[in-house]
Protein backbone atom coordinates (compact mmCIF):
# COMPACT_ATOMS: atom_id res chain seq x y z
CA UNK A 1 0.00 0.00 0.00
CA UNK A 2 2.81 2.42 0.83
CA UNK A 3 4.35 2.08 -2.66
CA UNK A 4 1.10 2.99 -4.39
CA UNK A 5 0.51 5.89 -2.02
CA UNK A 6 3.95 7.27 -2.66
CA UNK A 7 3.45 7.09 -6.41
CA UNK A 8 0.03 8.70 -6.48
CA UNK A 9 1.21 11.27 -3.99
CA UNK A 10 3.49 12.63 -6.67
CA UNK A 11 0.50 13.49 -8.83
CA UNK A 12 -1.83 14.61 -6.10
CA UNK A 13 -3.26 18.11 -5.92
CA UNK A 14 -2.70 18.11 -2.16
CA UNK A 15 1.03 17.54 -2.66
CA UNK A 16 1.33 20.38 -5.14
CA UNK A 17 -0.46 22.75 -2.77
CA UNK A 18 1.77 21.64 0.09
CA UNK A 19 4.91 22.20 -2.00
CA UNK A 20 3.75 25.74 -2.71
CA UNK A 21 3.21 26.27 1.03
CA UNK A 22 6.71 25.06 1.84
CA UNK A 23 8.15 27.39 -0.78
CA UNK A 24 6.16 30.27 0.76
CA UNK A 25 7.45 29.40 4.26
CA UNK A 26 11.01 29.88 3.04
CA UNK A 27 10.23 33.49 2.08
CA UNK A 28 8.91 34.48 5.52
CA UNK A 29 10.98 36.46 7.98
CA UNK A 30 11.83 34.93 11.37
CA UNK A 31 8.95 36.56 13.25
CA UNK A 32 6.33 35.35 10.78
CA UNK A 33 7.69 31.81 10.56
CA UNK A 34 7.86 31.64 14.37
CA UNK A 35 4.15 32.50 14.57
CA UNK A 36 3.40 29.59 12.26
CA UNK A 37 5.56 27.25 14.36
CA UNK A 38 3.73 28.43 17.46
CA UNK A 39 0.29 27.91 15.90
CA UNK A 40 1.18 24.44 14.60
CA UNK A 41 2.69 23.35 17.90
CA UNK A 42 -0.42 24.36 19.87
CA UNK A 43 -2.61 22.57 17.34
CA UNK A 44 -0.61 19.34 17.68
CA UNK A 45 -0.46 19.60 21.48
CA UNK A 46 -4.18 20.33 21.99
CA UNK A 47 -5.21 17.59 19.58
CA UNK A 48 -3.02 15.10 21.46
CA UNK A 49 -4.21 16.24 24.90
CA UNK A 50 -7.90 16.16 23.98
CA UNK A 51 -8.02 13.07 21.77
CA UNK A 52 -5.17 10.73 22.69
CA UNK A 53 -5.79 8.54 25.73
CA UNK A 54 -2.05 8.16 26.18
CA UNK A 55 -1.19 11.86 26.20
CA UNK A 56 -4.16 12.83 28.34
CA UNK A 57 -3.11 10.35 31.05
CA UNK A 58 0.62 10.94 30.56
CA UNK A 59 0.44 14.71 30.93
CA UNK A 60 -1.94 14.65 33.86
CA UNK A 61 0.34 12.20 35.70
CA UNK A 62 3.12 14.73 35.17
CA UNK A 63 0.99 17.60 36.43
CA UNK A 64 0.41 19.15 32.99
CA UNK A 65 -3.00 20.49 31.98
CA UNK A 66 -4.05 22.01 28.71
CA UNK A 67 -3.97 25.62 29.91
CA UNK A 68 -0.41 25.23 31.18
CA UNK A 69 0.91 25.31 27.61
CA UNK A 70 0.28 28.76 26.18
CA UNK A 71 2.91 28.97 23.44
CA UNK A 72 5.98 27.27 22.02
CA UNK A 73 8.25 28.55 24.81
CA UNK A 74 6.35 26.24 27.20
CA UNK A 75 7.45 23.14 25.31
CA UNK A 76 10.11 22.40 27.95
CA UNK A 77 7.34 21.83 30.49
CA UNK A 78 6.27 18.69 28.64
CA UNK A 79 7.91 15.38 29.56
CA UNK A 80 10.04 13.52 27.01
CA UNK A 81 8.90 10.26 25.40
CA UNK A 82 11.14 7.53 23.99
CA UNK A 83 10.95 4.31 21.98
CA UNK A 84 9.94 2.16 24.93
CA UNK A 85 7.03 4.47 25.77
CA UNK A 86 5.82 4.34 22.18
CA UNK A 87 6.12 0.55 22.05
CA UNK A 88 3.98 0.19 25.16
CA UNK A 89 1.33 2.74 24.12
CA UNK A 90 1.24 2.64 20.34
CA UNK A 91 -2.53 2.25 19.95
CA UNK A 92 -3.33 4.81 22.65
CA UNK A 93 -1.13 7.43 20.95
CA UNK A 94 -2.94 7.18 17.60
CA UNK A 95 -5.89 9.58 17.29
CA UNK A 96 -6.86 9.25 13.64
CA UNK A 97 -9.23 7.04 11.67
CA UNK A 98 -8.26 3.46 12.48
CA UNK A 99 -9.10 2.37 8.92
CA UNK A 100 -6.43 4.71 7.56
CA UNK A 101 -3.60 3.46 9.78
CA UNK A 102 -0.47 2.45 7.88
CA UNK A 103 2.39 0.75 9.70
CA UNK A 104 5.99 1.80 9.35
CA UNK A 105 9.01 0.22 11.00
CA UNK A 106 12.32 1.67 12.13
CA UNK A 107 15.45 -0.24 11.17
CA UNK A 108 16.47 -1.18 14.69
CA UNK A 109 20.03 0.12 14.43
CA UNK A 110 20.00 1.05 18.10
CA UNK A 111 17.73 -1.68 19.40
CA UNK A 112 14.71 -3.68 18.28
CA UNK A 113 12.60 -2.19 15.45
CA UNK A 114 9.86 0.25 16.42
CA UNK A 115 6.39 0.32 14.87
CA UNK A 116 4.83 3.71 14.19
CA UNK A 117 1.61 4.68 12.41
CA UNK A 118 1.14 6.92 9.42
CA UNK A 119 -1.91 7.99 7.46
CA UNK A 120 -2.33 8.86 3.76
CA UNK A 121 -2.26 12.54 4.70
CA UNK A 122 1.01 12.29 6.63
CA UNK A 123 2.57 10.35 3.75
CA UNK A 124 1.47 13.08 1.35
CA UNK A 125 3.00 15.67 3.68
CA UNK A 126 6.29 13.79 3.68
CA UNK A 127 6.24 13.42 -0.10
CA UNK A 128 5.71 17.15 -0.54
CA UNK A 129 8.77 17.96 1.57
CA UNK A 130 10.88 15.43 -0.30
CA UNK A 131 9.80 16.75 -3.70
CA UNK A 132 10.40 20.34 -2.64
CA UNK A 133 13.90 19.48 -1.43
CA UNK A 134 14.85 17.57 -4.58
CA UNK A 135 13.40 20.16 -6.95
CA UNK A 136 15.37 22.83 -5.09
CA UNK A 137 18.52 20.84 -5.88
CA UNK A 138 17.97 20.26 -9.58
CA UNK A 139 15.80 17.15 -9.85
CA UNK A 140 12.17 17.15 -10.98
CA UNK A 141 9.85 14.18 -10.43
CA UNK A 142 9.33 12.07 -13.52
CA UNK A 143 12.91 12.30 -14.73
CA UNK A 144 15.04 9.16 -14.70
CA UNK A 145 16.37 8.26 -11.26
CA UNK A 146 18.50 5.34 -10.10
CA UNK A 147 17.71 3.92 -6.66
CA UNK A 148 20.37 1.87 -4.85
CA UNK A 149 19.03 0.59 -1.56
CA UNK A 150 18.51 -2.71 0.21
CA UNK A 151 14.83 -3.58 -0.13
CA UNK A 152 15.28 -5.94 -3.12
CA UNK A 153 17.64 -8.09 -1.05
CA UNK A 154 19.68 -10.83 -2.71
CA UNK A 155 16.79 -12.38 -4.64
CA UNK A 156 16.46 -9.63 -7.27
CA UNK A 157 19.25 -7.75 -8.98
CA UNK A 158 17.11 -4.95 -10.37
CA UNK A 159 13.56 -3.78 -10.93
CA UNK A 160 12.18 -1.02 -13.16
CA UNK A 161 9.13 1.03 -12.16
CA UNK A 162 7.78 2.68 -15.32
CA UNK A 163 5.31 4.92 -13.49
CA UNK A 164 8.06 6.47 -11.38
CA UNK A 165 10.68 6.24 -14.14
CA UNK A 166 12.89 4.68 -11.51
CA UNK A 167 15.41 1.86 -11.84
CA UNK A 168 15.94 -0.01 -8.58
CA UNK A 169 19.28 -1.76 -8.08
CA UNK A 170 19.80 -4.22 -5.25
CA UNK A 171 22.58 -2.90 -3.04
CA UNK A 172 23.47 -6.36 -1.69
CA UNK A 173 23.97 -7.57 -5.28
CA UNK A 174 26.59 -5.00 -6.24
CA UNK A 175 29.70 -7.14 -6.63
CA UNK A 176 32.39 -8.19 -9.08
CA UNK A 177 30.12 -10.76 -10.75
CA UNK A 178 27.27 -8.35 -11.44
CA UNK A 179 28.92 -4.98 -11.98
CA UNK A 180 29.32 -5.19 -15.78
CA UNK A 181 25.69 -6.18 -16.21
CA UNK A 182 24.54 -3.44 -13.84
CA UNK A 183 26.70 -0.87 -15.59
CA UNK A 184 25.17 -1.71 -19.01
CA UNK A 185 21.69 -1.57 -17.50
CA UNK A 186 22.31 1.80 -15.88
CA UNK A 187 24.07 3.22 -18.92
CA UNK A 188 21.07 2.39 -21.09
CA UNK A 189 18.65 3.82 -18.51
CA UNK A 190 20.72 7.04 -18.45
CA UNK A 191 19.68 8.38 -15.01
CA UNK A 192 19.98 12.07 -14.25
CA UNK A 193 19.99 11.38 -10.51
CA UNK A 194 20.66 8.72 -7.87
CA UNK A 195 19.05 8.07 -4.51
CA UNK A 196 21.05 5.69 -2.35
CA UNK A 197 22.37 4.57 0.99
CA UNK A 198 25.91 6.02 1.16
CA UNK A 199 27.50 2.59 1.70
CA UNK A 200 25.87 1.11 -1.41
CA UNK A 201 26.76 4.10 -3.56
CA UNK A 202 30.33 3.87 -2.32
CA UNK A 203 30.40 0.14 -3.14
CA UNK A 204 28.99 0.84 -6.62
CA UNK A 205 31.73 3.37 -7.33
CA UNK A 206 34.42 1.05 -5.95
CA UNK A 207 33.35 -1.79 -8.27
CA UNK A 208 33.25 0.56 -11.28
CA UNK A 209 36.70 1.82 -10.44
CA UNK A 210 38.11 -1.72 -10.39
CA UNK A 211 37.08 -2.33 -14.01
CA UNK A 212 37.70 1.28 -15.10
CA UNK A 213 34.09 1.86 -16.15
CA UNK A 214 32.84 5.44 -15.97
CA UNK A 215 29.44 7.06 -15.90
CA UNK A 216 28.38 10.61 -15.00
CA UNK A 217 25.24 11.21 -12.96
CA UNK A 218 24.82 14.91 -12.08
CA UNK A 219 22.89 14.74 -8.80
CA UNK A 220 23.00 12.23 -5.93
CA UNK A 221 20.70 12.10 -2.91
CA UNK A 222 21.96 10.11 0.07
CA UNK A 223 20.00 9.24 3.21
CA UNK A 224 19.38 6.68 5.97
CA UNK A 225 23.03 6.32 6.98
CA UNK A 226 25.80 8.66 8.06
CA UNK A 227 27.59 10.01 4.98
CA UNK A 228 31.29 9.89 5.82
CA UNK A 229 33.64 12.36 4.20
CA UNK A 230 35.86 9.66 2.68
CA UNK A 231 32.77 8.28 0.95
CA UNK A 232 31.68 11.69 -0.34
CA UNK A 233 35.08 12.53 -1.80
CA UNK A 234 35.34 9.31 -3.76
CA UNK A 235 31.73 9.24 -5.00
CA UNK A 236 31.62 12.86 -6.15
CA UNK A 237 34.96 12.60 -7.92
CA UNK A 238 34.28 9.34 -9.75
CA UNK A 239 30.70 10.01 -10.86
CA UNK A 240 31.24 13.75 -11.40
CA UNK A 241 28.21 14.22 -9.20
CA UNK A 242 27.07 16.54 -6.44
CA UNK A 243 25.79 14.81 -3.29
CA UNK A 244 22.91 16.25 -1.29
CA UNK A 245 22.51 14.47 2.02
CA UNK A 246 19.21 14.10 3.91
CA UNK A 247 18.99 13.36 7.61
CA UNK A 248 15.69 12.05 8.93
CA UNK A 249 14.04 9.09 10.63
CA UNK A 250 11.20 6.67 10.00
CA UNK A 251 9.26 8.25 12.85
CA UNK A 252 9.21 11.45 10.73
CA UNK A 253 10.01 13.67 13.70
CA UNK A 254 12.96 15.47 12.11
CA UNK A 255 14.24 16.33 8.63
CA UNK A 256 17.47 18.14 7.89
CA UNK A 257 18.65 18.67 4.33
CA UNK A 258 21.87 19.78 2.72
CA UNK A 259 22.36 22.56 0.19
CA UNK A 260 24.90 23.13 -2.57
CA UNK A 261 27.37 24.60 -0.08
CA UNK A 262 27.15 21.36 1.96
CA UNK A 263 25.43 23.25 4.77
CA UNK A 264 22.65 21.48 6.66
CA UNK A 265 19.37 23.28 7.27
CA UNK A 266 15.96 22.36 8.70
CA UNK A 267 12.90 22.13 6.49
CA UNK A 268 10.33 24.74 7.59
CA UNK A 269 7.37 23.63 9.70
CA UNK A 270 8.41 19.96 9.49
CA UNK A 271 9.33 19.59 13.16
CA UNK A 272 10.50 21.31 16.32
CA UNK A 273 14.01 20.24 17.32
CA UNK A 274 15.77 20.73 20.64
CA UNK A 275 19.48 19.94 20.31
CA UNK A 276 21.04 18.38 23.41
CA UNK A 277 24.60 17.20 24.04
CA UNK A 278 24.00 13.51 23.25
CA UNK A 279 20.53 13.49 21.69
CA UNK A 280 17.81 15.49 19.99
CA UNK A 281 14.32 16.07 21.37
CA UNK A 282 11.97 16.20 18.39
CA UNK A 283 8.29 17.09 17.86
CA UNK A 284 6.72 16.17 14.54
CA UNK A 285 4.46 18.75 12.89
CA UNK A 286 3.45 16.67 9.85
CA UNK A 287 1.59 13.72 11.43
CA UNK A 288 -1.38 14.93 13.45
CA UNK A 289 -2.90 11.45 13.75
CA UNK A 290 0.16 9.90 15.42
CA UNK A 291 1.52 12.79 17.47
CA UNK A 292 5.07 12.38 18.68
CA UNK A 293 5.71 15.29 21.04
CA UNK A 294 9.18 15.72 22.55
CA UNK A 295 10.37 12.38 21.22
CA UNK A 296 13.95 11.47 22.07
CA UNK A 297 16.27 10.61 19.17
CA UNK A 298 19.66 9.24 20.20
CA UNK A 299 21.67 11.03 17.50
CA UNK A 300 24.18 13.87 17.81
CA UNK A 301 23.67 17.12 15.93
CA UNK A 302 25.92 20.00 16.89
CA UNK A 303 24.62 23.56 16.63
CA UNK A 304 26.23 26.90 17.39
CA UNK A 305 23.56 28.21 19.77
CA UNK A 306 21.65 26.80 22.73
CA UNK A 307 18.81 29.27 22.28
CA UNK A 308 15.47 27.46 21.82
CA UNK A 309 13.72 29.84 19.42
CA UNK A 310 16.78 30.33 17.22
CA UNK A 311 17.20 26.57 16.92
CA UNK A 312 13.55 26.15 15.97
CA UNK A 313 13.47 28.86 13.32
CA UNK A 314 16.98 28.92 11.83
CA UNK A 315 19.53 26.74 13.61
CA UNK A 316 23.17 27.05 12.60
CA UNK A 317 24.03 23.37 12.23
CA UNK A 318 27.73 22.61 12.58
CA UNK A 319 27.65 18.85 12.03
CA UNK A 320 25.51 15.73 12.01
CA UNK A 321 27.36 12.93 13.72
CA UNK A 322 24.79 10.19 13.52
CA UNK A 323 24.05 7.77 16.27
CA UNK A 324 25.24 8.71 19.74
CA UNK A 325 27.04 5.34 19.80
CA UNK A 326 29.11 6.23 16.70
CA UNK A 327 32.31 7.00 18.49
CA UNK A 328 35.27 5.16 19.96
CA UNK A 329 35.69 5.33 23.74
CA UNK A 330 39.16 5.52 25.24
CA UNK A 331 40.32 4.46 28.72
CA UNK A 332 40.82 8.07 29.81
CA UNK A 333 37.12 8.79 29.20
CA UNK A 334 37.60 10.71 25.96
CA UNK A 335 35.81 9.81 22.74
CA UNK A 336 36.81 9.81 19.08
CA UNK A 337 33.89 10.61 16.78
CA UNK A 338 35.89 11.26 13.59
CA UNK A 339 37.40 7.81 13.09
CA UNK A 340 36.30 7.93 9.44
CA UNK A 341 39.22 10.31 8.83
CA UNK A 342 41.54 7.33 9.21
CA UNK A 343 40.32 5.88 5.91
CA UNK A 344 40.78 9.00 3.76
CA UNK A 345 43.33 8.62 1.00
CA UNK A 346 44.08 4.94 1.62
CA UNK A 347 44.64 3.28 -1.74
CA UNK A 348 42.98 -0.04 -2.55
CA UNK A 349 40.62 0.17 0.43
CA UNK A 350 37.00 -0.64 -0.44
CA UNK A 351 35.25 -0.58 2.92
CA UNK A 352 36.01 -0.53 6.61
CA UNK A 353 34.20 -1.12 9.88
CA UNK A 354 35.37 -0.53 13.45
CA UNK A 355 34.31 -2.92 16.21
CA UNK A 356 34.64 -2.08 19.90
CA UNK A 357 33.40 -4.57 22.47
CA UNK A 358 34.92 -3.21 25.69
CA UNK A 359 36.82 -0.04 26.51
CA UNK A 360 39.79 -1.95 27.93
CA UNK A 361 40.00 -4.39 24.99
CA UNK A 362 41.58 -4.02 21.57
CA UNK A 363 39.60 -2.41 18.75
CA UNK A 364 39.07 -4.62 15.71
CA UNK A 365 39.11 -2.84 12.36
CA UNK A 366 37.73 -4.91 9.51
CA UNK A 367 38.84 -3.83 6.04
CA UNK A 368 37.69 -4.96 2.62
CA UNK A 369 40.55 -4.42 0.18
CA UNK A 370 41.53 -5.06 -3.43
CA UNK A 371 44.30 -7.39 -4.57
CA UNK A 372 46.57 -4.36 -4.96
CA UNK A 373 46.37 -3.51 -1.23
CA UNK A 374 49.93 -3.61 0.06
CA UNK A 375 52.12 -3.07 3.12
CA UNK A 376 52.42 0.64 2.43
CA UNK A 377 48.64 1.02 2.36
CA UNK A 378 48.31 -0.80 5.67
CA UNK A 379 51.16 1.16 7.25
CA UNK A 380 49.46 4.41 6.25
CA UNK A 381 46.14 3.19 7.61
CA UNK A 382 47.69 2.23 10.95
CA UNK A 383 49.49 5.55 11.16
CA UNK A 384 46.19 7.37 10.55
CA UNK A 385 44.48 5.37 13.28
CA UNK A 386 47.28 6.01 15.77
CA UNK A 387 47.10 9.72 15.03
CA UNK A 388 43.40 9.71 15.96
CA UNK A 389 43.31 7.40 18.98
CA UNK A 390 46.86 7.67 20.32
CA UNK A 391 49.32 4.94 21.27
CA UNK A 392 47.50 3.78 24.41
CA UNK A 393 44.69 2.06 22.57
CA UNK A 394 45.51 -1.26 20.95
CA UNK A 395 43.88 -2.16 17.66
CA UNK A 396 43.91 -5.00 15.16
CA UNK A 397 43.43 -4.57 11.41
CA UNK A 398 41.82 -7.62 9.83
CA UNK A 399 41.08 -8.19 6.16
CA UNK A 400 37.65 -9.59 5.45
CA UNK A 401 34.92 -9.90 2.80
CA UNK A 402 31.90 -7.63 2.45
CA UNK A 403 29.72 -10.41 3.84
CA UNK A 404 31.69 -10.37 7.10
CA UNK A 405 30.78 -6.75 7.88
CA UNK A 406 27.82 -6.16 10.15
CA UNK A 407 24.56 -4.81 8.72
CA UNK A 408 21.21 -4.33 10.38
CA UNK A 409 18.01 -6.06 9.28
CA UNK A 410 17.38 -3.26 6.75
CA UNK A 411 20.81 -3.94 5.17
CA UNK A 412 22.16 -0.63 6.46
CA UNK A 413 25.84 -0.17 7.16
CA UNK A 414 27.40 1.50 10.20
CA UNK A 415 31.04 2.46 10.44
CA UNK A 416 31.29 1.78 14.20
CA UNK A 417 29.81 -1.29 15.86
CA UNK A 418 29.74 -1.29 19.66
CA UNK A 419 28.61 -4.24 21.76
Amino acid sequence: MNTHLKYYAKHNLFVNKKINKIAAYNKLDNDKILKKYNSKFLEIFKNAFNNSKFYKDFYRKNGIFINDIKDITDINKLPVINKNIIKNNINEIFVGNKYLKIKAFTSGTSGSPLTVFRTPRSILNEEAYLQFYRTSNGFNEGRSILSIKGFLGKNEIYKYDKKQNKLFISGPNINESNIRFLFSLIKEFNPVSIEAFPSYLFKFVTELEKINYHIEIPVSFTSSETLYEFQRLKIESYLNTTIYDWYGNVERTIAIAQNLDKEYYTLPLYSINEYKKNKIITTSLINKSFPLIRYEVDDIIKVESNELIENIVCPKIKSIEGRASEYIELKDGSIISCIDHAFKGISHLEMAQVHQNKIDKSIEIKVVVTEQYNNNDEAQLKENIKRLIGNEKEFIVRKCKYEELDYNNQKKYKLIIKK
